[in-house]
């Protein structure tokens, strides 16, 4: 069955409207500012904290500047010029009269204490407001007002406030009482430690009732209209943001990473990474670089997501507009070729595997990094959506020191590398199960590991040795006549199992000073990578940590080992081979199109993100099986050459920006 989110074309526009906004509101107005953007959606505060409309229910604190134009008149507005709207709601806080009401809807403390930020207190998930109170205000809200779908800001079980302080495990009454009978009369931990197993047993406590909610809250809203688009079923939503004094530098392919991993391996869901308009919490008036916001927005759009724009207050009365021009070039660029993008799907080769959609893991992003910058056509997944049927078109999966692995999730690679497929893994990778218990044996049958001994942490200092036997597959080191390789902090010790083959001796910590004692004594016969031979696949284990120090120095030495690993161990393909690094390149596909995308971001510099250096005389590469009819540029008329010949499809671009996009039309469809 279709519904509307996976038919429209995604430009959504997200103004988080303050209390004052709705005080002079023009609904005509708005709707204007939204057309200048060709929205197809808005994103705008419904119910939650403040009810932005006139609540009947007398718990539900309404806001006291709807003076202006209701709520129901601009959601009318949006709908009479073709624009979808999404409420905005939040049930994370109650205000403070709510509260002295029902105190038993607050989270607690350890010590008993509630939290009160600016006269919003904190409610806990498992008191009467989430669990009773909010199914009243969600079927007044969406009864009363014709909105197309919703959104829950700050679900879960929250612990900090705006400004970041932490406030620990909630202790009220509900969570106590209900972890004692969950847990079989233990009491709540007093700390967040994967070490001590009563707050293992509270994880999967939280993730229990997490889902429980989830599930409810789907089921409630679809009674109320199956054709209400729900965030986390219908369309899947993640953000690209900053903060101040967040460590830096920023993650330069949030957007790309964002959209890879929501869409995952080819979700039927809409897909969209919203831009967040402000630097952070602290200030939320004043905008991010133009140029960073602009990149996003190609990212999103290379890796197949929709346009999202995110900001405090109204379009008109933002204080910072720096932004707009380049998001406007990027959604006015998506509408005008924007039945070009509905049906594609990834090309990709490879397949990295994420541990959370909101964790920033430098295992990850390091090897995100390795991918992106060697230009090889990749997808992300979250490890928890494996599907064993989606798989087999990748040639290599990448699982980035993934710890916590479910039986089924590792049955499921092993099944993949024993079909042909091959499966890199790093560090402590599936070390340890769904219960966030360490293992003496991983999970994972195909690293070929027959025990888990110690892993070390104070490893600084080692290195690995290249031999002879390594040459072949270590080209990059040969080139620069290099034979050592950093380590880092980390190195698993561990005994193979009958099979594997070693390549990389480690060399041991050795004396870091005076500079008369640098040097080492001693390599040993532990590998730095092993191959093990599993079914008609392989798996291929690095006891070490290398995205990390890659994330962390960007040094070349890092650079050329991950380099050589992905493209020489895995036999995955550089696309463009000459390319400068800073040069992402996406491909996608249909019946009868090819779709290849490239975003340029060499504006990014240290902290800061400029307009990019424009990037002359491009060559890439791609198989395809068979010669086009016509190749155009998107950006840049008479941008692009091509040939043909023997299953190869060559693309010559003269000049790229910020992006370009090649259409290849094929004669029949492809396959």
């Amino acid at each position: 069955m279709s519904h509307w989110w996976n038919e429209i074309p995604w430009r959504m526009v997200q103004t988080n409207l303050r209390q004052i906004d709705m005080q002079d509101m023009d609904a005509e107005a708005y709707v204007r500012e939204l057309q200048a953007f060709h929205a197809t959606v808005v994103l705008l505060n419904t119910a939650g904290i403040i009810a932005s409309y006139e609540t009947d229910l007398r718990d539900h604190f309404q806001s006291e500047y709807l003076h202006g134009d209701s709520l129901r008149a601009i959601i009318d507005r949006c709908h009479a010029n073709g624009i979808r709207v999404i409420a905005r709601t939040d049930f994370s806080k109650i205000r403070r009269p709510i509260y002295e009401a029902h105190p038993e809807w607050a989270y607690r403390t350890k010590a008993g204490e509630i939290v009160d930020y600016n006269g919003d207190v904190h409610a806990c998930v498992n008191g009467g407001y989430q669990q009773e109170y909010v199914y009243q205000i969600l079927r007044e809200a969406l009864t009363k007002l014709p909105l197309d779908g919703i959104f829950c800001n700050m679900s879960g079980f929250q612990t900090r406030d705006y400004s970041y302080n932490y406030y620990g495990i909630c202790h009220c009454e509900n969570c106590k009482r209900l972890f004692k009978a969950y847990s079989g009369g233990l009491n709540l931990p007093d700390r967040e430690d994967l070490a001590d197993p009563v707050y293992r047993k509270y994880r999967l406590f939280q993730r229990e009732l997490t889902e429980k909610y989830d599930r409810r809250l789907l089921e409630f809203v679809k009674s109320i209209n199956p054709e209400l688009a729900v965030n986390g079923h219908d369309i899947q939503r993640m953000e690209s943001n900053t903060e101040l004094h967040r460590p830096l530098p920023h993650w330069q392919y949030s957007a790309s990473s964002n959209t890879r991993c929501i869409r995952g391996l080819e979700r039927e869901v809409a897909i969209f990474n919203t831009s967040v308009d402000f630097i952070g919490f602290y200030y939320r008036h004043v905008s991010v670089s133009p140029a960073m916001q602009e990149l996003r927005m190609w990212q999103n759009l290379a890796n197949l997501g929709g346009m999202d724009y995110y900001l405090i207050g109204r379009l008109d009365n933002h204080e910072d507009k720096s932004g707009y021009p380049g998001l406007r070039r990027a959604f006015a660029f998506h509408k005008a070729h924007e039945g070009l993008w509905k049906g594609l799907k990834s090309r990709a080769e490879a397949l990295l595997l994420r541990s959370s959609l909101w964790g920033d893991a430098a295992e990850e992003r390091g090897w995100i990094r390795a991918l992106t910058e060697n230009h090889i056509l990749f997808d992300e997944a979250l490890v928890d959506s494996l599907r064993p049927e989606r798989l087999g078109k990748y040639k290599a999966i990448i699982a980035p020191n993934l710890k916590y692995l479910s039986p089924a999730q590792a049955g499921c690679l092993d099944e993949y590398v024993r079909a042909g497929g091959q499966l890199l893994a790093s560090g402590e990778t599936g070390f340890g199960n769904d219960r966030y218990e360490t293992l003496d044996t991983p999970l994972l049958q195909c690293l070929g590991i027959r025990s888990i001994d110690y892993v070390r942490r104070d490893m600084a200092s080692s290195m690995l040795k290249l031999g002879s036997p390594d040459a072949s597959f270590f080209p990059s080191f040969r080139a620069v006549d290099c034979s050592v390789v950093a380590v880092g902090d980390v190195f698993c010790f561990t005994t193979p199992a009958s099979g594997c083959r070693g390549l990389c001796s480690l060399i041991p910590p050795h004396p870091l000073g005076p500079p008369e004692r640098c040097y080492y004594s001693q390599i040993t016969e532990i590998p730095g990578l092993r191959l093990y031979p599993f079914g008609r696949g392989k798996g291929v284990y690095l006891p070490f940590l290398p995205g990390s120090l890659f994330l962390e120095g960007g040094y070349d030495n890092t650079a050329w080992f991950l380099r050589d690993v992905l493209l020489q161990v895995l036999g995955l393909t550089d696309v463009a081979p000459a390319l400068t690094p800073m040069v992402e390149v996406c491909a996608a596909e249909k019946p009868g199109k090819l779709v290849v995308q490239l975003v340029n971001a060499s504006g990014h510099f240290g902290t800061s993100f400029f307009a990019p250096l424009p990037i002359r005389d491009i060559q890439l590469r791609l198989p395809l099986d068979q010669a086009p009819a016509d190749v155009r540029s998107l950006q840049l008329p008479d941008n692009v050459q091509w040939s043909f010949a023997a299953g190869t499809l060559r693309l010559q671009l003269s000049e790229l920006g910020f992006h370009e996009a090649i259409e290849v039309s094929l004669s029949t469809p492809a396959g």
